[in-house]
């Protein structure tokens, strides 16, 4: 698995810093959530030109495609005042209309392809306005077994929580929801949106943007009938809110009252951690009922409940989660008890090798290769880091350095005389000079380097 998209990865930007009005807003939203109050007014924020500013800036320093109208960030640099001041202007007036999304594909793990809904950039930066907004509304309920694409969160911390709990309850039930963002409901997400902010302005905005449809390469305009499109900024959020009221918070209401099981969940994929297989079952079953209840559907070949407990070790205690393989070691001083030990999954591992020889094309420069493989490598690297993974880096920088070789191959291949090995070697060197295998994390640091990497 390469970092994922949504969390704040070592090595990645520094949070960009807001407006002192958009601060103030955001400061004053939090506090009346904090109060219990209601937001009936809030999109009056959405206007405000600062609001939209610091939206339209952190859309530029992302960067990404275009959408269907053509539109790419080069084509406002310099003109960013007037660009908001018009955009202010449609929403003030109520003449703005999303645009539908550009559908693309991209390959998945399992050989199927995932649609991604690209918005057009004036939409992206009305998407990322509305998270400015309702990010400190929501984040002060949603609860601490969600990670997923949330301030100060992360797919690691999700990966080291869960392992600890792991390590002291041994009976896991490894989850994952079929077609997630294809199969959300609209109705009801609105509904679930309804429960603190009562403006039907945002209410009418949101629809807008849920039921706006997407448009393929040659072919005609599609309507939208349910799910939240894969690319927009909007869309992680509105998939946290509806599983915190489908999943969280249902969860969390049984757990007290049926004893010891905890919830870790990283967008649509989860694990539940119990002390006994008959509460993992019982929580099991109630799972298949909240799922039915949302529209949705667990995707039974990656549900199972596993039991990791010394006596029941097993070809099937191990599960993958967030790109990692929780699976058992036995200590060296008794071979008789086990722990969960983290390292990453094969497929994690070979995601790493196909991104770089999907990379690495033969039209590169040289210190463009490099460039990229260092990136590449530093981005996998660190993220699993937090882990027993000494050995697998090991092996995996070889086979960094086995793909540099297969770009340096292709790369020369096309010559009147073929290129001898040693005038390709040292430009390798050049490419892998400043890959190094990172200190891995042991486990009494994980939650010191936590608190510094995500203050």
């Amino acid at each position: 698995m390469i970092a994922r998209s949504g969390k704040p990865e070592l090595g990645m930007k520094k949070q960009m810093s807001l407006h002192p009005q958009t601060i103030r807003v955001r400061h004053r939203l939090e506090q009346w959530t904090q109060t219990g109050r209601k937001h009936w007014d809030l999109y009056r924020w959405i206007m405000d030109p600062y609001v939209l500013l610091d939206a339209l800036k952190l859309v530029l320093r992302n960067q990404g495609s275009h959408g269907v109208d053509g539109e790419k960030c080069e084509d406002i640099r310099g003109n960013e005042w007037e660009y908001i001041s018009r955009l202010a202007q449609s929403l003030r007036d109520r003449t703005y209309r999303p645009r539908p999304v550009r559908r693309h594909y991209i390959p998945k793990r399992d050989g199927k392809m995932r649609p991604l809904g690209i918005p057009t950039l004036r939409d992206r930066v009305v998407h990322r306005a509305l998270v400015l907004l309702m990010e400190p509304i929501y984040e002060q309920k949603f609860l601490d077994c969600s990670y997923g694409f949330r301030r100060g969160r992360s797919a690691m911390q999700c990966a080291v929580d869960g392992a600890q709990a792991m390590y002291k309850k041994r009976y896991v039930l490894e989850a994952d929801i079929e077609g997630f963002f294809d199969n959300v409901v609209h109705r009801k997400l609105l509904g679930m949106i309804k429960e603190q902010i009562v403006d039907p302005r945002i209410h009418d905005l949101i629809g807008k943007f849920l039921a706006s449809g997407y448009m393929e390469m040659k072919k005609p305009w599609q309507p939208t009938r349910g799910g939240t499109p894969q690319g927009g900024p909007l869309s992680p959020l509105l998939a946290n809110i509806y599983l915190h009221y489908a999943l969280d918070i249902k969860f969390q209401a049984v757990a007290r009252a049926e004893g010891w099981t905890k919830l870790y969940r990283f967008c649509d994929d989860f694990i539940v951690i119990s002390e006994s297989l008959a509460r993992l079952k019982s929580a099991r079953r109630a799972l298949y009922i909240w799922m039915r209840e949302a529209g949705l559907k667990l995707k039974e070949s990656k549900t199972r409940e596993i039991d990791m407990s010394n006596h029941k070790r097993s070809r099937d205690s191990h599960l993958d989660f967030l790109g990692y393989r929780f699976h058992l070691r036995a200590f060296r001083d008794n071979p008789k008890r086990f722990w969960i030990a983290r390292q990453p999954a094969e497929k994690s591992r070979k995601a790493l090798r196909r991104r770089l020889a999907e990379q690495l094309i033969p039209n590169l420069t040289i210190n463009e290769a490099q460039q990229r493989v260092e990136r590449i490598w530093r981005g996998w690297s660190n993220y699993f880091r937090y882990g027993n993974a000494n050995r697998v880096l090991r092996r995996e920088i070889h086979s960094v350095e086995k793909e540099v070789v297969k770009y340096l191959r292709r790369k020369y291949r096309h010559q009147r005389r073929p290129v001898r090995w040693k005038r390709l070697h040292p430009l390798r060197k050049h490419i892998l000079h400043a890959l190094s295998i990172p200190r891995v994390i042991p486990e009494p640091l994980i939650q010191r380097q936590m608190q510094l990497a995500f203050p």
